[in-house]
């Protein structure tokens, strides 16, 4: 070859070569390097605040819901009762238990029911007094005690001491009262003896809306919506036998025996008597709705008690004989519309001592004060928590003037414990040593609830004090991000009033992306998990006109940071007037603004709450893997990457940075979620993504305890539970279905989230209802056939699965369901019996793995497999 040809073909080479090149589209530029926890500005534990966290006090130690804990006299041990009906002696000091007493087999568990309540006669563990070695037990029962239905009774019941066996003997109980009740929610049960040796038991309001007007506000009906107080021993010296019987508010089933009282007689000086047998002289106090929780201050013959609210407030009382605690025409501070004041209230109006609204919870659970003298500044605060929102609180006054300081201790979701699935904190124990236990519930009827100490903890520094020194930043006024730190936009955001949103997230990383602890395990239809020392960043900024382009004032800039085992807290940073600077909050703050149509007039007035961390963990709960927005459905959709100059995919993006455990290939092969305004998209579509982002933080498997709906946009539709499905929470009308096809005015979910005042969905975030959503979700219930969400074969979701199953069984087979789930060679693993056509299942015990799932129904059965991965 000569060297003319030579040349030529060294030509060509090259000029394919660098077409080659101009074809290959090079990877995104590193965003820079950046070390964990933004350069190490934020701690590495969540901030401590108030400074108190959970201990184990008995590892590996595991109860069925346990609720509440006494003093075993004689001993330095403890007596645990769980909701199922046993007790157990625990000794915190050898790690041991044993069983007191079991009475599984006449106690309804589900729902509010079970065994709730426990109190010790005076004089047990004295030996002078062999007829009162007694304990008096609070529970709700019925003929088939494993049945599902509302209905049930009420029982007060003692059980004898059996010093042979030194256990109390289940054959010995004698029923002092069983009161039939239609509803198995608000039942009470708390008890105490007091200073003169009578038993006080509360009890609640018999449940259900339209049985509210029945059951409080009278002395002449049934055994409802007060507190009881009796004398056990029959003193004829200060109490008189029973003069009236408790009436039932509506006849119970064939069969099912009468309402009664017997065995104890009447203190002479209760505040209500009649000799003429006209009432029921066993009240103390009246006006009671869902009295969880009651504490004896012994001192003071006072008495507090944690009242769950309606739909508004969660309330706590102190009061004594013959109050009136205002239920249902008043629910904490406020009147109801469930009733009107009545032209005559019984005994002496009461008002709560302290009550809150739902941005700080919506199921009180109390505690007691505490007294003991290991926690010195501890000492005389009213403890207490908050089931839903599973924090727990105190009152840092409780003298009978000023105002009650309010603080909060801590939430669950940031403990370092192990903390069980579906968990729900059921009672605060101060005990005889001074330590302070904190009992926990786990998905009920399981055996995986626990018992904790309540222990200060070493002070984790506080993050910088100013958003400029946080270095997120290089330019406030512009907020250009500073290097490392990654814009990200979501598909169909959360609903915020109106607020307009950026969003950033910081990946730990030495600039290439190349190692593990570096990168996000991906999964395309469930949560990312995130590396240690990831931080996400949220900034808010109000329109403060209704011009769709108008002006708009900056609110607040949000940090949430990812510690070890994937557990997370966040930060609020607070902007000045000018919008030069924002500062950190301790706690949450309103403000008000004014908005202004287009001639320059206020149009109205707009609150803006700023959450407190506690607030914070509410939504980014542990079901949810703390992380909401940041997911595969989400993120699979264009954004303009200035520094690129051009719009790309997240997800590619993303992929092509390396910030993904694996090659997640290409963006089209996953789901994709869309906004409400995006009409190319299928309404369906939009409405479930928007149900997503807005509720199913909480609304999915492992979250309300009390609602089993699954709102993930990755949960098909089938199995949502949603669709022709009957209410299941407190504040829900019985009669709505979830969503009812052909009619938004009956579905609940229409009905909440269009509602602006306490009952409103969700609870948190938001003083405005986002119109154009509940238009479009009116559209879309309206146009669902009548056949909507039918099944007919057994399905479940997800599968493979990380633990969590949701289940859907045939509407050709008829309640109750049991499923048994078993390994590939038939060894036994686990059985659960579902009354309902839906339920979730929980896996999470169970090692990788492929298990077989046997479903069984009235001679009905199918077998398939699912895969623990």
């Amino acid at each position: 070859m000569n060297r003319t040809a030579k040349y030529s073909l060294t030509t060509s080479l090259t000029l394919v070569a660098l077409i080659t090149l101009a074809l290959v589209v090079p990877p995104p530029t590193s965003p820079g390097p950046v070390e964990p926890y933004l350069n190490g500005v934020f701690p590495t534990e969540a901030p401590t605040g108030s400074a108190w966290e959970l201990a184990e006090a008995l590892p590996g130690m595991y109860f069925r819901s346990p609720l509440r804990v006494l003093h075993l006299p004689g001993t330095d041990d403890i007596m645990v009762l769980n909701k199922a009906g046993e007790i157990w002696q625990v000794s915190l000091e050898n790690q041991t238990r044993r069983m007191l007493l079991d009475i599984k087999d006449r106690t309804f568990k589900k729902g509010e029911g079970g065994s709730v309540g426990m109190a010790l006669h005076p004089e047990f563990g004295n030996p002078d007094a062999p007829d009162k070695q007694l304990i008096f037990i609070y529970y709700r029962t019925k003929p088939e005690p494993d049945e599902w239905s509302e209905k049930g009774f009420n029982r007060l019941s003692k059980f004898a001491w059996d010093a042979a066996t030194e256990t109390f003997d289940p054959a010995s109980e004698e029923i002092l009262f069983q009161q039939y009740d239609r509803c198995t929610w608000h039942n009470g049960g708390s008890m105490f003896f007091d200073n003169s040796g009578f038993l006080c038991v509360s009890v609640g309001d018999e449940g259900f809306n339209e049985q509210i007007a029945v059951s409080t506000q009278r002395l002449d009906g049934g055994f409802f919506s007060g507190v009881l107080r009796i004398d056990v021993d029959n003193d004829p010296s200060r109490s008189h036998p029973i003069r009236r019987q408790p009436l039932t508010n509506a006849e119970p089933p064939s069969g099912w025996g009468p309402t009664y009282s017997q065995g104890y007689s009447i203190p002479n000086d209760n505040p209500w008597l009649d000799p003429d047998g006209g009432i029921l002289e066993e009240f103390f106090a009246l006006g009671v709705r869902g009295p969880y929780d009651m504490y004896y201050d012994r001192d003071n013959d006072e008495i507090w008690m944690a009242d769950v609210g309606a739909a508004k407030r969660e309330e706590i009382s102190r009061f004594g004989k013959g109050d009136n605690l205002q239920w249902p025409f008043r629910e904490g501070i406020i009147d109801t519309d469930y009733a009107e004041r009545p032209e005559e209230v019984i005994g002496e109006e009461r008002p709560p001592y302290y009550d809150y609204d739902r941005s700080v919870g919506s199921a009180i659970i109390g505690g007691a004060v505490y007294t003991g003298t290991r926690y010195t500044e501890m000492n005389g605060r009213y403890l207490f928590g908050d089931y839903m929102f599973d924090k727990i609180m105190a009152l840092t006054q409780t003298g009978t003037q000023g105002e009650p300081e309010f603080v909060e201790l801590l939430n669950l979701n940031n403990q370092t414990v192990e903390i069980p699935e579906e968990a729900g904190i059921t009672g605060i124990h101060p005990i005889q040593n001074g330590e302070i236990l904190v009992t926990v519930m786990g998905d009920d009827g399981e055996e995986n609830g626990k018992i904790y100490y309540l222990v200060p903890r070493e002070t984790t520094p506080e993050p910088p004090g100013k958003l400029s020194e946080t270095g997120a930043f290089v330019d406030l006024e512009t907020l250009t991000p500073a290097p490392g730190v990654i814009p990200y936009t979501v598909n169909s955001p959360l609903w915020s009033d109106r607020a307009a949103k950026q969003r950033w997230m910081v990946l730990p990383n030495d600039g290439f992306f190349d190692s593990p602890n570096e990168q996000i395990r991906f999964s395309g239809v469930d949560n990312w998990d995130f590396p240690e020392g990831t931080v996400f960043i949220k900034h808010f900024e109000l329109p403060t006109t209704l011009n769709q382009d108008g002006a708009t004032i900056r609110l607040e800039t949000r940090f949430f940071v990812m510690m070890e085992n994937g557990r997370g807290y966040g930060v609020t940073y607070k902007w000045n007037e000018d919008g030069t600077e924002a500062y950190l909050l301790g706690g949450g703050a309103t403000q008000e603004f004014e908005v202004k149509d287009e001639l320059g007039n206020v149009a109205y007035t707009q609150t803006w709450d700023f959450p407190s961390r506690s607030q914070c963990m509410s939504c980014h709960t542990s079901q949810a893997r703390h992380v909401l927005g940041v997911k595969t459905h989400q993120l699979n959709g264009e954004l303009w990457y200035p520094h690129l100059q051009e719009s790309r995919n997240q997800l590619e993006y993303l992929n092509e940075l390396g910030v993904f455990h694996q090659d997640i290939g290409a963006s089209e092969t996953y789901l994709q979620a869309a906004s409400l305004q995006d009409q190319t998209v299928d309404l369906e579509t939009r409405i479930r993504a928007y149900l997503d982002a807005n509720c199913s933080p909480c609304h999915r498997p492992g979250g309300v305890s009390l609602a089993d709906i699954d709102l993930r946009f990755t949960t098909p539709l089938s199995l949502q539970n949603s669709i022709n499905f009957p209410t299941q929470s407190l504040g829900s009308n019985p009669g709505n279905m979830i969503i009812h096809p052909g009619n938004h005015a009956a579905s609940e979910l229409w009905v909440r989230d269009a509602s602006n005042d306490g009952n409103r969905m969700p609870p948190l975030g938001r003083h405005m209802v986002d119109s154009l959503y509940i238009e479009l979700l009116a559209e879309w219930i309206d146009n669902l056939p009548e056949d909507a969400g039918k099944i007919y074969e057994f399905s479940l979701y997800p599968n493979p699965t990380s633990g969590w199953v949701s289940l859907r069984f045939s509407d050709e087979w008829e309640p109750p369901f049991t499923v048994y789930v078993s390994s590939l060679n038939g060894h036994m693993l686990k059985e659960v019996e579902i009354d309902a056509y839906s339920g979730q299942l929980d896996l999470t015990h169970l090692g990788a793995g492929t298990y077989l799932l046997d479903v069984r129904a009235n001679g009905n059965q199918q077998v398939q497999k699912v895969v623990v991965k």
